[in-house]
């Protein structure tokens, strides 16, 4: 069943790339992550603190072996079959909120696009995404029509999601600023960085903050990030996200990053987490990209990466990375990155598998690491 997520011009592409590993890596992909993460916020607490208060939530976390700030939780499921059919009166989701009720989330009012109208507070109603894949049994709240019209509300309460990742948001422990959901994969790509408060850092496409809350982090609130993002909207969001953690050291820019050069500042590392095709996110219920976006987003890309290269003093470093799996976005992105006078530097902390054709960058793959699909190179600018 995991194919129907991917149109057939991708399949392709996957299988040219990846061989025979790219029917178990789309398989993958269908399915959440099987190790759900979180960083410990040490600018307000410890790993051993947060995880005592965390049992004491109910939940059962466990240590990262790879990252001390990192924490993680195992899923539960499949709960079901992917023939389950229980002949329930049907509620569809939104593709964003079947995402969410397939990992255990409750489905909310605004995320149903329709309803059979037999439907009444307390029946049992399965949920299916727009194309009719069942992503999760549970109790109705409201009446079919109260469904569609509403604008608040939980709509159905999922009693058997097809996958079960924890529900962290109201735990007092989050509203505390005590931890960030965050991959691992994602976590390194601070780690590599290596910031210091003597440094001047820029995040480059900032928003909605974790890899510069994290940069914060090592920094211990000392010296300055400058984080730039396009969009006012998810600045705004940022803004928030870092009062709630306790960040004071970032300088928030409204900003297209690809005019970087305009602030007329020689930074000394640049972290460029590239806008991409997102290939790698998981879980996948469908992928609408194609082998033409991967290359449209690619050129885009270069934009940004000659923008850092611009802003970068000689000997400065830039970490680069994706959510990815494309070669076109990463490997071949670092090779015109090498053609443009920087040089790969090696990764203090390498946990996940060699790039595809060049040696010195990291690749992690959803069925060989259990992680999010991911790419990070670390660079410097020839002095």
């Amino acid at each position: 069943m995991y194919l129907e997520a991917f149109p057939p011009e991708l399949q392709e592409y996957y299988r040219r790339l990846f061989g025979k590993e790219a029917e178990i890596l789309m398989e993958k992909l269908r399915e959440p992550v099987e190790k759900y993460y979180i960083r410990v916020n040490t600018l307000k607490t410890s790993r051993s603190r947060l995880m005592n208060i965390l049992r004491k939530e109910g939940l059962k976390p466990k240590r990262s072996p790879h990252l001390k700030e990192g924490i993680y939780f195992e899923r539960e499921g499949p709960n079901f079959p992917d023939d389950y059919a229980p002949g329930l009166p049907v509620v569809r989701a939104n593709k964003f909120a079947a995402e969410s009720v397939y990992q255990g989330a409750m489905l909310y009012a605004p995320g149903v696009l329709q309803a059979e109208r037999r439907i009444k507070p307390g029946d049992e109603v399965e949920i299916r995404d727009p194309r009719g894949l069942l992503v999760g049994v549970g109790r109705a709240r409201m009446s079919a029509k109260e469904m569609i019209v509403s604008t608040r509300g939980i709509a159905v309460e999922v009693t058997l999601p097809k996958f079960r990742l924890p529900s962290l948001s109201e735990l007092e422990s989050f509203k505390k600023g005590l931890f960030y959901a965050q991959s691992l994969p994602s976590m390194v790509v601070a780690r590599l960085l290596e910031p210091s408060e003597e440094e001047l850092i820029v995040d480059m496409a900032a928003a909605p903050g974790g890899k510069t809350s994290h940069i914060a982090q090592l920094m211990e609130n000392r010296g300055e990030i400058i984080a730039l993002d396009k969009s006012r909207n998810r600045l705004k969001k940022m803004e928030e996200e870092l009062k709630r953690l306790g960040v004071k050291n970032v300088r928030l820019i409204h900003m297209d990053s690809r005019k970087l050069p305009e602030l007329g500042i020689e930074a000394d590392k640049i972290l460029l987490d590239a806008p991409c095709t997102a290939l790698g996110i998981r879980p996948k219920l469908w992928e609408g990209r194609t082998p033409k976006d991967i290359e449209a987003t690619a050129r885009y890309q270069r934009h940004f990466i000659n923008a850092a290269i611009k802003s970068l003093r000689k000997g400065g470093v830039l970490v680069y990375s994706t959510c990815t799996l494309s070669y076109e976005e990463n490997e071949a992105n670092v090779r015109y990155m090498l053609k443009k006078g920087l040089k790969l530097e090696e990764q203090s902390i390498f946990i996940g598998s060699e790039g595809i054709g060049i040696e010195g960058v990291q690749r992690f793959y959803p069925h060989r690491h259990l992680t999010q699909g991911f790419f990070i190179a670390k660079l410097v600018k020839a002095s």
